[in-house]
C-alpha cells in the first residue's frame, strides 16, 4: 500500500422516521450506536440517499419498513392504516384513521420534490 494513500472513510448506516402523513424526518447516519451526522431529507444528498434505497425507513410506531423509497413507504403506511381501519369497524378511533388516510393522500404528491 502506498504511504500517501488515504483509506476510504467508513460509511455508516442511514435511517429516517416517516411521519403519519408520509413525510420523512431527518436522515441519521450512524456508525454502530454513535450518531455521526444528520442529513436533511430535502437536500440533494438526502433525496439521493432516499432514491438510492440507502435509508432504512422507520414507520410511525417504530416498525422498520426496510430500504424503500418514499412512494413505497407511503404505500406500506397506507396499507397499514387501511388494515387497522378494517379491524376497527365503527369504533371511535376509526374517524382518526380515516383522517390520517386523507392527510396521507394529500401529502403524497409533494414528497421528494425540490
Amino acid at each position: 500500500m502506498d504511504d500517501g494513500a488515504v483509506p476510504p472513510l467508513a460509511r455508516g448506516t442511514f435511517r429516517a422516521t416517516i411521519t403519519g402523513v408520509g413525510r420523512p424526518g431527518p436522515i441519521e447516519e450512524r456508525l454502530g450506536c454513535r450518531l455521526v451526522r444528520i442529513v436533511d431529507p430535502t437536500s440533494k444528498e438526502g433525496a439521493s440517499l432516499l432514491r438510492g434505497h440507502q435509508v432504512t425507513v422507520i414507520g410511525p410506531e417504530g416498525t422498520a419498513l426496510g430500504r424503500v423509497n418514499l412512494s413505497q413507504a407511503r404505500r406500506l403506511l397506507r396499507l397499514r392504516l387501511e388494515g387497522v381501519l378494517a379491524k376497527m369497524g365503527g369504533d371511535d378511533g376509526a374517524e382518526a384513521i380515516r383522517d390520517g388516510l386523507v392527510r396521507l393522500r394529500r401529502a403524497g404528491p409533494r414528497i421528494g420534490r425540490a
